[in-house]
């Protein structure tokens, strides 16, 4: 079956948790070990909803394969800025996804956010890319930011201005 992008709906809840937990268990690309239980996943996606943050699913008919989103710090003084969350299926690497995902939650995202961060492990070549390509510029580094299955790694923190 061809993969869709599109809106992630409420009824979605559990394979993008699952998508989620397969991701976050490899402990490559992600601070999570695993994904919160399905009640959390769905309260914060139904929070999500009624606060129109961006978020597009990449589906395999009803199969949540790859998703991305921005999401708004929960503090009032840092409401300005959304933070970027890219997660894909290792099945579903290399096929194009984060741009079709990454594009378009920025392009919703245009007069949302005065900026988008997107923060990266420095081993995480494909994310790196990713940013550069979606005009993410440089900015912080924390060293041995994450305990990761190969070991530490660094935080690399990128953004992207979204007015002016």
């Amino acid at each position: 079956m061809a993969l869709k992008v599109r809106p992630l709906v409420l009824k979605d809840a559990a394979s993008f948790r699952l998508c989620w937990d397969l991701v976050a268990k490899e402990r490559r690309y992600f601070s999570w070990y695993e994904a919160p239980s399905l009640s959390k996943t769905r309260a914060f996606l139904r929070e999500c909803l009624h606060k129109k943050s961006p978020i597009l699913v990449a589906v395999d008919g009803e199969r949540v394969v790859g998703w991305a989103g921005v999401f708004r710090a929960g503090l009032p003084s840092l409401s300005h800025n959304g933070d970027l969350l890219v997660m894909i299926l290792p099945e579903h690497l290399g096929k194009s996804l984060g741009t079709k995902l990454t594009t378009g939650v920025l392009k919703q995202s245009r007069g949302k956010f005065e900026s988008v961060l997107f923060c990266v492990f420095r081993k995480n070549k494909r994310a790196r890319h990713l940013g550069k390509k979606m005009g993410f510029k440089p900015g912080a580094v924390e060293k041995k930011y994450v305990r990761l299955a190969d070991g530490f790694d660094d935080l690399l923190i990128t953004q992207k201005q979204m007015r002016g």
